[in-house]
C-alpha cells in the first residue's frame, strides 16, 4: 500500500529588518526642509557673541591669577573689535612685551573678537592682589563690558573688591 504523508509546511512569516526605501524618502525629506529653515533663521554673530563673552570673562579671571603670580599689576584694553593684556608697569620679563605673552599659550595675550562681535568698556586694571584698581586705589562701583552682535547684547561684569566676573544674557 502506498500510503502518502501529506506533510503540511510551516506558514513562512517574513519580518523586516530594516526600513522600506518610502520611509527613508521621507526622514531625509523631513531632515532637509528642518535644515533649511534652520539655516535661514541662523545667524552666527548670535551664536559666537555668547561664547565670546564667556572667553571675556574666563580672560579676566585668568588675568587675574596672572597678576597675583606675577606679582605685577595688569591692564586689560578693549579696542572695539580686540581687547590686550598689558602690565602696568612695563619692566623685566613677564613685563618686558606688551601685550604681555600668556603663559598658557605661549602667545601676545591678545583676543580679537568674530563675526562682527563688537566690545565696549573701558580699560580695567587688576593688581597684585588681585583686586580691580584705579591707579592704586582699589574700584567701587562694578566695571561693565558690553559685547554687540547683530541682534543681542552680553554684558560682562567685574565687581568691585573681590574682582568677581559675571556674564548676563540679553
Amino acid at each position: 500500500m502506498n500510503v502518502r504523508t501529506h506533510h503540511q509546511r510551516p506558514s513562512v512569516r517574513r519580518f523586516s529588518a530594516g526600513f522600506t526605501l518610502v520611509e527613508m524618502v521621507v526622514v531625509m525629506l523631513l531632515a532637509a526642509i528642518l535644515v533649511a529653515v534652520t539655516a535661514t533663521r541662523w545667524d552666527a554673530t548670535d551664536a559666537t557673541a555668547p561664547s565670546q563673552a564667556d572667553l571675556l570673562a574666563r580672560n579676566l579671571r585668568h588675568m587675574q591669577m596672572l597678576a597675583m603670580s606675577w606679582g605685577q599689576s595688569l591692564r586689560l584694553t578693549a579696542a572695539g573689535g580686540s581687547y590686550s593684556v598689558a602690565c602696568v608697569t612695563v619692566g623685566v620679563a613677564p613685563c618686558n612685551a606688551s601685550p604681555v605673552i600668556d603663559p598658557a599659550s605661549g602667545q601676545a595675550f591678545l583676543v580679537t573678537l568674530s563675526n562682527n562681535v563688537t566690545l565696549s568698556g573701558g580699560p580695567i586694571s587688576i593688581d597684585s592682589l588681585g583686586r580691580p584698581v584705579s591707579g592704586s586705589t582699589p574700584i567701587t562701583t562694578n566695571i561693565t563690558y558690553t559685547l554687540t552682535a547683530s541682534a543681542s547684547t552680553w554684558s560682562v561684569m567685574v565687581r568691585p573688591i573681590t574682582g568677581f566676573v559675571t556674564v548676563s544674557s540679553p
